[in-house]
C-alpha cells in the first residue's frame, strides 16, 4: 500500500491506498475530497468548482436524529436500503477503506444503518465520522455496531467516544444488551475500553442514586453492555469488590465518578426510537 494525501477545504491528512480504492478513485499522490458528499477529485480546481454546486452541502440523505447547537454537531441516520442514499454510502465505503480496509466491503450497504456525524457551520455539513449498525434480524443479534471510523483531523476531539456512547444509547432504547462486532481492531479495542469504563461508571452512579442493588447483572441491564465488557471495564477502573450477604458488592470511589462525570453525548438531544 502507498501513502497518499487527502485534502478537503478545511483539512489535510494522510491515508493508505489499496487496490480496491484505486479502482474507484483517481490514482494520484494527492486526492481532493468534498467533505459533504464525499466525492474525490484529482485537483484543487475540480474540488473548488464542485463546491459551488454540491447538493449535499446542506443535505445528507438521511434523517437528522441528534443536534447539539453548543458544539455545532449533528447526526444523521442513513438507511442503507434507501436508493437515495446508495451513492453517498458507496463513497463512504470507499473513504473508510483508506483507514479500515479489513472492515469494509462496498456491496452490502443494504444490510446496515449508518449514523453519520457532521460538524455544522455557515458553509454546510462537514463529515467527521460514523458508525454502522446491522439491521436486527432476530433477538439473537447483539452487535451494537459493526464499524466505526473518525477522520484523522477530528480524532483528538473525542468524537470516537461520542459515537461509541451513541451506539449504546441506541441499544438501550432498543432494550438491547450488546457489544461491538468482533474482531475489534487495535484502535477499536482502545476506544471501546474507554467507552465501557464511562458507561459502567454512569450505570453504577445511576443505580446508586435509585437505591438499586449493584451487581454485574444490574450494570448490564442499566448500561446495555454484556457481562464480559462490564468485567473488562471494572478491571480497567480498578473498582473493588467486597462480598456481602447478597453476593459481590461493587464499590465506586468518588474520584472515579468525578473523572467520568462529563458527557460526550447528551441523550436528551437524541430524537430516535426503534422502528
Amino acid at each position: 500500500m502507498e501513502v497518499i494525501d487527502i485534502i478537503t477545504a478545511k483539512h489535510s491528512f494522510t491515508a493508505l491506498n489499496d487496490s480496491v480504492v484505486s479502482y474507484f478513485v483517481p490514482n494520484r499522490k494527492k486526492l481532493y475530497l468534498c467533505d459533504s458528499c464525499l466525492c474525490f477529485f484529482s485537483s484543487p480546481q475540480f474540488l473548488e468548482r464542485h463546491l459551488y454546486e454540491c447538493t449535499n452541502i446542506f443535505w445528507i440523505p438521511g434523517n437528522e436524529i441528534y443536534r447539539d447547537e453548543s458544539r455545532s454537531l449533528c447526526v444523521f441516520e442513513v438507511d442503507g436500503r434507501n436508493i437515495q442514499s446508495f451513492l453517498f454510502l458507496r463513497r463512504l465505503g470507499i473513504l473508510t477503506r483508506f483507514f479500515l480496509p479489513e472492515k469494509v466491503t462496498l456491496d452490502d450497504v443494504h444490510f446496515f444503518a449508518f449514523f453519520v456525524l457532521c460538524e455544522v457551520d455557515d458553509s454546510g455539513y462537514h463529515f467527521v465520522g460514523y458508525f454502522s449498525k446491522e439491521f436486527r434480524r432476530n433477538v439473537n443479534c447483539i452487535n451494537t455496531l459493526s464499524c466505526v471510523m473518525v477522520l484523522p483531523p477530528y480524532r483528538a476531539k473525542g468524537y470516537g467516544t461520542f459515537l461509541g456512547e451513541l451506539s449504546y444509547e441506541i441499544a438501550r432504547r432498543e432494550s438491547m444488551i450488546g457489544t461491538p462486532e468482533r474482531p475489534l481492531s487495535l484502535s477499536g479495542k482502545n476506544l471501546f475500553r474507554k467507552v465501557w469504563q464511562r458507561e459502567v461508571v454512569r450505570a453504577i452512579t445511576d443505580l446508586e442514586n435509585r437505591g438499586y442493588y449493584i451487581s454485574v447483572n444490574t450494570i448490564c441491564k442499566c448500561s446495555g453492555l454484556i457481562a464480559e465488557d462490564v468485567l473488562v471495564a471494572l478491571q480497567d477502573l480498578g473498582i473493588m469488590f467486597s462480598v456481602g450477604k447478597q453476593g459481590p458488592l461493587i464499590v465506586l470511589d468518588d474520584a472515579i465518578k468525578q473523572r467520568y462525570a462529563r458527557k460526550a453525548l447528551h441523550s436528551e438531544f437524541l430524537q430516535w426510537v426503534p422502528s
